[in-house]
């Protein structure tokens, strides 16, 4: 055993997942290391560093052609890691879809990073990448797809800009299900949940409607908002006539929305509307998962 090899142990390295072991946190596998948190939607870039301690840092943005700002500005970003690592989350060109009767075979999550078609039978398109949450309840599941082609031009991307993409994750997706997660916890209870589900992240919104613990609807669009807030209350407002009297609202964001609760308010009259959102609450939790 040499020098570094016992060094690695004495400092516990040694037994501290890989850097590209997706499998694990990435508070584990970037532990008192700087990295950064990019956000890439069409037309804009944004990003915020990571701390050693695993805080999120101040948000900046650009709007432009990501390769353009990546150009441009790569040289400012890249010191905000200490080895080139950033995570990165995919906020449009991509579909989020509610299924029904999906493989339900023990480890089908799983399962579907190495034998998507076998889970997915004819729903599964060749050069796609999916994720897939299950309704513990009914029969019912959200699936994520994206395009592999996509997937891969991302991490070209950065990787051409001096960065090493150690994650790449749908900021809208993750956000859903940790609102699900929150909501949810009392699953199997005698008061099953009941609520609609509306999550924005980056110009892109989610709504879900949830009725005694049932996904009845869901509609995802990317690329659908601004600095203006109303193509978000535009496009949700048909749901006003479909939701039933004892359905309230549930609204999470990457970052809180300044007078996005009183719009709802006004489109979703009579109804309770609870705000999940937190400050680099998707940076947070990608750090934590």
């Amino acid at each position: 055993m040499n020098s570094i090899d016992l060094k690695s142990i004495l400092n516990f390295s040694a037994f501290r997942p890989e850097p590209d072991d997706p499998s694990a946190s990435w508070k584990k596998r970037f532990p008192a290391e700087r990295t950064v948190f990019f956000g890439l939607g069409r037309g804009v870039l944004t990003w915020r560093a990571i701390s050693r301690s695993g805080k999120p840092e101040d948000l900046e943005s650009v709007r432009a052609e990501p390769k353009e700002v990546l150009a441009q500005t790569g040289d400012h970003i890249k010191p905000l890691t200490e080895r080139g690592w950033c995570a990165v989350s995919l906020n449009t060109r991509y579909v989020i879809s509610l299924e029904t009767n999906l493989s339900r075979r023990a480890g089908s999550e799983e399962l579907l990073k190495t034998n998507a078609r076998g889970v997915l039978g004819g729903r599964y398109e060749r050069g796609k990448r999916y994720a897939l949450t299950h309704n513990p309840e009914t029969n019912s599941s959200i699936l994520l797809t994206f395009d592999e082609d996509q997937t891969r031009k991302t991490e070209s991307l950065f990787t051409e800009a001096g960065f090493r993409v150690g994650r790449i994750c749908c900021g809208a997706y993750v956000l859903l299900k940790h609102a699900l997660k929150l909501i949810n916890l009392e699953k199997g209870s005698e008061n099953p949940v009941s609520t609609f589900y509306i999550v924005c992240c980056e110009g892109a919104v989610c709504a879900l409607v949830q009725d005694q613990d049932r996904w009845l609807e869901l509609r995802s669009r990317t690329d659908v908002y601004e600095e203006d807030l109303t193509p978000i209350t535009d496009l949700l407002a048909p749901f006003h006539s479909r939701l039933a009297p004892h359905i309230g609202i549930t609204l999470i964001c990457d970052e809180p929305l300044e007078g996005l609760v009183d719009r709802l308010t006004k489109v979703f009259p009579n109804r309770e509307v609870a705000d999940l959102s937190q400050p680099a609450l998707l940076a947070t939790l990608m750090v934590q998962n």
